[in-house]
């Protein structure tokens, strides 16, 4: 998981053939072993078939991890965090995966109980074998997204995000470091609320993965909070 992290990439071409029961069976069992970013929020990934998701893009996977969470403070960034970790562990195994923050569930499917549906996330055997050499992204400097070098940054700065928008931004105090959003994505569009509060969860995944042992999440009162950033929260590694 530690590697997809540099090769992963979004794919939109798929195999029409559903993967086995196995397969499907070790992907749910695999579910189980996801790390929350707040325990305190419960949530629900159910596997979905492509005729129970309204697309919105030329293309289809044959099947969707359904995400559904109480909407609590910080669910957002609790599914970003969840399904990045699934989106890392299917490209490790070679499988094609794409986040469809636009895709909408069709009315059999029903939420559980005191949830809502949050986002899917498209996955299959991709038409084309993906490389797993580390590739070049196309993403902002460290120098834009730190208020200094660290190396340690590196897994968020290659992180996906929706529309590439990079929302986040990370200052020092001593050993902590905290995350925020950026606003000004949001003033200029406004879907990008939600999706930009996903991607911090997903940013914040890739520090999870990389530091499994010493990753320590927690919110505090920053000192200084940067022009046209919103707190997200803070963490050591």
């Amino acid at each position: 998981m530690e590697n997809a992290i540099y090769y992963r990439r979004s794919c939109r071409s798929y195999s029409s053939e559903p993967l086995t029961r196995t397969e499907l069976a070790e992907i749910e069992d695999f579910s189980k072993t996801l790390v929350p970013l707040d325990k305190k929020i419960r949530t629900a990934l159910q596997i979905v078939p492509s005729d129970s998701v309204r697309f919105y893009f030329p293309w289809k996977a044959p099947q969707l991890i359904a995400f559904f969470s109480e909407t609590k403070p910080g669910y957002l960034e609790n599914a970003g965090f969840l399904l990045q970790q699934m989106d890392l562990w299917l490209q490790s195994r070679g499988l094609g995966v794409c986040w469809l923050g636009l895709g909408k569930l069709k009315n059999q499917v029903k939420a559980p109980e005191g949830m809502e549906f949050v986002i899917l996330l498209a996955f299959g055997t991709p038409k084309e074998v993906l490389s797993k050499e580390m590739r070049k992204f196309n993403r902002k400097t460290m120098a834009e997204i730190s208020d200094r070098e660290d190396k340690k940054l590196e897994c968020v700065r290659v992180a996906p995000s929706s529309t590439n928008s990079q929302p986040w931004y990370f200052t020092h105090e001593g050993e902590t470091i905290h995350a925020f959003r950026s606003e000004a994505g949001l003033l200029r569009h406004a879907m990008l609320g939600t999706m930009n509060r996903i991607d911090m969860g997903i940013a914040l995944a890739h520090l999870y993965v990389e530091n499994k042992d010493s990753f320590r999440y927690f919110t505090v009162e920053p000192t200084q909070i940067p022009a046209g950033h919103c707190y997200t929260g803070s963490f050591t590694l």
